[in-house]
């Protein structure tokens, strides 16, 4: 039939996500929540599938939960930058109110045009939607009829289900809550070219509180 089954999981928690800072492409690590987030995710995905490949951002975050979940599966982690999450440049590190105050204009362009104005020194939604819906499209082709895991940002998570879904990446993606370590699963069928969406941040592995 040549399909291909794609579970997309956002990242463990970090001390970043904690305290509403924005990462961006900084390399932070999981914290001690993120780590067990991590191993709850990779328990739920082994009672449920065999995966054939798991493709991950490079950055630590997003690696180190892909390699829990190859722990318990027969396929190694392959790396994948065009997956990592947007560029936020001079933002990288601030958090949501200090970004506001130090760049009032940008700040308010992006509330005017949220998917094609850039964040000072990185990217736009719309650049970080086609790198990613680019390396997906590639990746479907190349497994037919085989289960692949995609781990990700909250940003790249979001420009991927509004692709899938074929919806406008804004507002639709700015009104998603995806949570740390979330599952989305989605089909593509490769005779129709069409996608079919399963679940969204499926989050039963968590406890109270984890999530």
């Amino acid at each position: 039939m040549g399909l291909t089954k794609v579970l997309i999981v956002r990242h463990g928690q970090t001390d970043h996500n904690k305290k509403g800072i924005m990462q961006g492409q900084l390399d932070v690590a999981l914290n001690e929540t993120g780590e067990a987030q991590a191993k709850a995710c990779a328990r739920w995905i082994k009672q449920r599938y065999s995966l054939d490949a798991i493709y991950t951002s490079q950055l630590a975050r997003a690696y180190t939960t892909a390699q829990a979940i190859a722990a318990l599966q027969n396929c190694e982690v392959v790396r994948e930058p065009e997956l990592q999450e947007i560029d936020v440049g001079e933002w990288q590190g601030l958090t949501y109110p200090e970004a506001r105050e130090r760049d009032p204009e940008v700040w308010q362009k992006l509330a005017e045009e949220p998917v094609h104005t850039k964040r000072p020194g990185g990217e736009s939604f719309w650049d970080l939607y086609q790198r990613t819906t680019r390396c997906v499209a590639q990746l479907v082709q190349h497994h037919p009829d085989q289960t692949i895991c995609l781990v990700t940002h909250g940003g790249s998570l979001r420009a991927l289900l509004a692709y899938v879904l074929d919806v406008p990446p804004a507002p639709f993606g700015f009104r998603l809550t995806l949570d740390n370590t979330g599952v989305s699963i989605c089909e593509y069928v490769q005779k129709h070219k069409r996608w079919q969406v399963h679940t969204i941040n499926t989050t039963c592995h968590l406890t109270r509180e984890e999530e």
